[in-house]
């Protein structure tokens, strides 16, 4: 199966969630990478990444990406061109458990160093 690019507003919207969230998903199996775009990441970010964490495990957008299946393996990523704050990068590196790794990516190539790194290939992404 291709991984896929989910607009999460669009995804938002349809699920009936108003929640603060990220920008996009990718979904590849049982792998959801989700991304929060930014010029500068900041632990409002991270927070936006949390929430649509929270919402995937536990809330609507979960049920609306996988209605028979429960989702294994989330990469939550703050893309962002600057140098990531040491705060920021020290939130990221705590929050993240077994099945549920939180990054900061700096540029497009690194973001698709880290996507590799799971197991998705970003050239593969359907839009």
């Amino acid at each position: 199966m291709k991984p896929r690019r989910i607009d999460l507003e669009e995804l938002a919207a349809k699920a009936g969630f108003r929640g603060k969230h990220a920008d996009y998903l990718i979904v590849a199996g049982d792998t959801v990478v989700i991304v929060e775009e930014t010029s500068r990441a900041k632990i409002d970010g991270v927070r936006k990444l949390q929430e649509t964490i929270n919402a995937i495990r536990a809330g609507p957008l979960g049920s609306y990406l996988h209605p028979q299946s429960r989702t294994s393996k989330i990469v939550a990523v703050i893309h962002s061109p600057r140098r990531v704050d040491t705060m920021v990068a020290k939130l990221l590196a705590s929050e993240s458990r077994r099945n549920t790794v939180y990054r900061a990516a700096s540029c497009s190539k690194h973001l698709a160093k880290i996507l590799r790194e799971h197991g998705v290939e970003l050239k593969h992404v359907k839009h």
